[in-house]
């Protein structure tokens, strides 16, 4: 459940990050478009009074034609302007009386660069142009301060949402115990429900199958004590593979850890199932390394190596193939496992791992399986630090583990 917690607070991080992050995107959009309205119904305001603010009590002002700007006696002081004259795209005459950071030399060069992108209105550095070719003028309003005003404005939000971020991650950290509480005991209940069911049921299968045998000795083998024999084989593997899985789940890391030749275990378990595989007339092709040794729990690692050899065995068709193959690489040993058998495009083969799946209701009485091997065998690359995942290929079924080579013994 660990996992789950950090699953959870991570995933809060992640939202709360996105949410404050596209607050401030649009609300730095929509400063900037009011910021350059607000500066383009200056400039207008400017070029429609011959190149100069006027003041607020002549007739043809009005703060109705003022985007989000209140216009006063103190403005046509307060903001920095300059006016370059023009014609025929050359500078006649520079205006740089309401503005005391920029000279004729450099009010005359920003003029012809902003005359070469051929537009009305736009940015330049600091300031806010406005062209008017039919009046020969060129207009530029400092917006320096607003720029600083916003800039400090965002790198205050910026800070604060990084504050909301860290405490709402915080906060959801100590919070996350009392929310994966329940799944915890749910999940803990489940596990031990298993585990109590499958130590009563050894006790039932025991009597049957020991019944099952004195009936065999009496009465001599039929087809119905055979059944019974079978069958209770079955729930019996049965109940050894949850009980198996149950304490799988329940360790978080590898223990028992040593180096262990799993060359010597593929070879070897490949030798145990020729029998079947010659039975099935299949054929088997093998490229496994020699003396491929990595760090592991030598008795899950031969479970692992076990369950998808067993499965490939079970579901190989008749007269096809089977290939086994083991490479160390500098980060994981890789060991795959693939049988011809029909596949199906559309299936998720991820499900195959889970507990009881099967792709198709129809094999549980061809192959006698159960749907726990599988998962099992998960379950052990995971402690493992590796991956497994099941694809199809090659008109078959190909499974590929991944195991660290860096576990420390």
């Amino acid at each position: 459940m660990k996992k789950l917690r950090l699953k959870i607070v991570f995933g809060v991080f992640i939202s709360a990050t996105l949410v404050f992050s596209l607050t401030i995107v649009l609300f730095g959009i929509a400063t900037h478009y009011n910021l350059n309205r607000r500066a383009d119904s200056i400039t207008d305001l400017i070029n429609k009074n011959n190149g100069r603010l006027p003041h607020v009590s002549e007739q043809n002002v009005s703060n109705d034609d003022l985007y989000m700007y209140s216009y006063d006696e103190e403005s046509p002081y307060r903001l920095r302007y300059f006016v370059v004259s023009v014609k025929d795209g050359t500078v006649k005459t520079v205006d740089v009386e309401h503005i005391a950071a920029i000279d004729n030399d450099k009010a005359e060069d920003m003029a012809y660069r902003v005359m070469r992108n051929n537009l009305t209105v736009g940015s330049y550095e600091n300031f806010r142009f406005r062209v008017d070719e039919a009046a020969g003028r060129v207009i530029f309003l400092d917006c320096s301060g607003e720029s600083m005003t916003l800039s400090l404005l965002s790198s205050i939000i910026v800070l604060i949402a990084l504050g909301f971020i860290i405490m709402i991650t915080v906060v959801f950290y100590f919070l996350s115990n009392r929310i994966v509480h329940p799944f915890e005991e749910n999940a803990r209940m489940q596990k031990q429900f298993i585990t109590d069911a499958s130590h009563e049921l050894k006790t039932p299968v025991a009597i049957i199958a020991a019944n099952a045998e004195v009936l065999a000795y009496k009465d001599g083998e039929n087809e119905w004590i055979h059944n019974i024999t079978s069958q209770v084989a079955r729930i019996s593997e049965l109940v050894n593979e949850l009980l198996m899985l149950n304490r799988l789940e329940e360790i978080e890391t590898v223990s028992d850890i040593e180096p262990v030749r799993l060359s010597d275990i593929v070879n070897q378990t490949v030798n145990d199932f020729e029998e079947i595989f010659n039975r099935k007339e299949v054929s088997v092709v093998r490229k496994v390394e020699p003396d491929v040794v990595l760090n592991g729990n030598a008795v899950q690692l031969g479970r692992l190596v076990s369950v998808l050899t067993e499965n490939a065995s079970k579901y190989a068709q008749e007269g096809g193939e089977v290939r086994v193959t083991l490479v160390k690489e500098s980060r994981y040993t890789i060991f795959t496992v693939f049988n011809t058998c029909e596949t199906d495009s559309d299936a998720d083969y991820k499900h195959l791992f889970d507990r009881f799946y099967r792709p198709d209701s129809s094999r549980t009485s061809k192959t006698g399986g159960h749907g726990i091997g599988l998962s099992i065998a998960k379950r052990i690359v995971t402690l493992h630090n590796g991956s497994i995942e099941a694809a199809p290929t090659d008109g078959g079924l190909q499974f590929t583990v991944k195991l660290s080579n860096k576990l420390k013994a």
